[in-house]
């Protein structure tokens, strides 16, 4: 087999009736004119006309070479378009086929997916009937405590009344009898009176530092019990913040796994956006306007993709 001819560069295929030299002189001539005079500025029109002259020229050459280039291109482009074509005819019933077996096997992990979230809800609400339970165990023992408490202090103090009580009518009965003397024991029974009240007044005063300290007790009974119901609320409320914050993760990823496949059929279309090519044209706004909706493409593309990303994340 014969070797094949050496390709010409581009600089050889690519000529044009200008030269670096011709337009390096040009602007070297033009450079210092003036239009400010009539003289001046007829030099400066036909200066122009002669540089526009020029740059028309070379667009017309640069039409000429491209000519034979688009020609191929759209040879290329269509004889690609036909394998394609014959191709996804292979390739899309495959595809089908394959997406059938995935959507399928989809279904049935999303549906073990909610299974397995609902045995959690379920164990969820039996842990917490059983925390209730037991935190409304813990009350009733600590209710049934208080009151026995109370109780007791009820009978001490009705004990200590009774006695009081008891002690007040002996002095009574005392002082009744005594009464019989007044006369020829004032004196003695005024002592007897001071030393009397003296007594009754440190009784008063030992039972109203009884009756405080009950007081107290009390009060410590009922804060030490409302700090204990205040703290195991907490625990329950923060057990129950663990719980929730651990069913929304389940169901946050329950249902990322069953956008999965649409989420690869969306990968697949930015995919496509993006291995779209613009052709070549000649007109130059037809190319603008390609360039711009090849532009929107690309922003529609990073646009999925956002969405793709944020469904992943």
């Amino acid at each position: 087999m014969s070797s094949a001819a050496p390709k010409p560069t581009s600089a050889q295929l690519v000529t044009y009736d200008v030269s670096e030299a011709w337009i390096s002189q040009t602007r070297t001539n033009f450079q210092d004119l003036s239009a400010t005079t009539p003289g001046g500025y007829e030099e400066v029109r036909l200066a122009i006309a002669n540089v526009r002259d020029v740059r028309i020229a070379i667009e017309k050459r640069r039409v000429e070479l491209k000519a034979d280039a688009l020609s191929f291109g759209r040879l290329v482009d269509s004889e690609a378009k036909r394998f394609t074509g014959l191709l996804l005819e292979i390739e899309e019933p495959l595809k089908a086929k394959k997406a059938a077996v995935d959507d399928v096997a989809a279904r049935k992990k999303a549906e073990a997916e909610a299974e397995k979230l609902r045995a959690v809800e379920a164990e969820i609400a039996a842990n917490r009937a059983k925390q209730e339970a037991e935190a409304r165990a813990v009350r009733e023992a600590e209710e049934k405590r208080l009151a026995e408490e109370r109780a007791k202090l009820a009978a001490e103090r009705a004990e200590f009344e009774a006695k009081q009580k008891a002690e007040n009518d002996r002095i009574a009965d005392a002082r009744a009898k005594e009464q019989t003397r007044i006369d020829a024991e004032r004196e003695s029974l005024a002592t007897a009176r001071r030393a009397e009240e003296e007594r009754a007044r440190a009784e008063r005063e030992t039972i109203e530092a009884e009756r405080r300290r009950v007081t107290a007790e009390r009060e410590k009974i009922e804060r030490v019990e409302f700090e204990r119901q205040a703290k195991a609320k907490a625990e329950q409320e923060a057990t129950e913040k663990v719980e929730r914050e651990r069913i929304e993760k389940a169901k946050r990823e329950a249902e990322r796994l069953v956008l999965l496949p649409d989420l690869e059929k969306v990968s697949e279309f930015i995919a496509a956006i993006r291995a779209l090519k613009t052709p070549d044209v000649i007109d130059l706004n037809l190319d603008a306007e390609l360039q711009r909706a090849a532009d929107r493409l690309e922003e529609v593309a990073e646009i999925l993709s956002a969405v793709v990303e944020e469904a992943n994340d």
